[in-house]
């Protein structure tokens, strides 16, 4: 009796475990223009953390790198977002669909394929953009962008996009010391792609 209590117990665990699969991702951006003295310093530190909101995926960006950086700008190359829902700004960001700045990832052309943002989902920050973009000093500042899904579509088909490079995700940093700029791009590793199973952060973030 306690053999059979124990597998159906077993069999519970994983079903609840696969029900909260993919309920939060944590992936890393890694730089890919090589501008400035920091764009390969490994106190570079920029991640999204991707959640499942109701009916919409959640992207939160974070900066925690070890020196002053902002993120200014943010992009997206296709994937099945239907639009923007809203903007969240957290402490000390002040971001809109109405920014200053390029539309398209700056050096995303030399990205294969070609990184073309749709302008549609792209916000960056309002004048003046080091000030309000994603500051690493002080720490604790963050930028919330919620999507709408297509066809009643799911966060796991978000993170299969993620994965699969269909959707692509840009950042543009801004006021290193040097007072150089950098382009980064969300590089999913099978590391990074790790979930929230029954409520517990099972979450690996690499760093450069």
């Amino acid at each position: 009796m306690k053999g059979v209590c124990s597998v159906v117990l077993t069999s519970l665990v994983v079903s609840i475990l696969f029900s909260n699969f993919c309920s939060a991702v944590i992936l890393p951006f890694h730089i890919f223009t090589e501008n400035g003295e920091y764009y390969d310093d490994p106190g570079v530190d920029l991640w999204v953390e991707v959640t499942n909101g109701f009916e919409r995926a959640d992207f939160v960006f974070h900066n925690e790198s070890v020196f002053d950086c902002s993120i200014a700008q943010i992009f997206f190359d296709d994937g099945s977002l239907l639009g923007i829902d809203f903007i969240e700004n957290g402490p000390g960001t002040l971001f809109s669909r109405a920014y200053p700045g390029p539309g398209n990832l700056p050096g995303g052309q030399s990205l294969i394929p070609n990184f073309v943002a749709d302008r549609e989902f792209n916000i960056g920050a309002v004048e003046p953009p080091p000030e309000h973009g994603v500051n690493s000093i002080p720490a604790g500042e963050w930028v919330k962008i919620s999507f709408q899904l297509i066809n009643n579509g799911k966060l796991e088909d978000v993170i299969n996009e993620l994965q699969t490079g269909q959707l692509r995700v840009g950042i543009h940093v801004i006021a290193f010391p040097d007072g150089s700029s950098n382009s980064a791009i969300l590089t999913p590793e099978p590391v990074s792609l790790l979930l929230f199973g029954l409520g517990l952060p099972f979450i690996f973030r690499s760093r450069k």
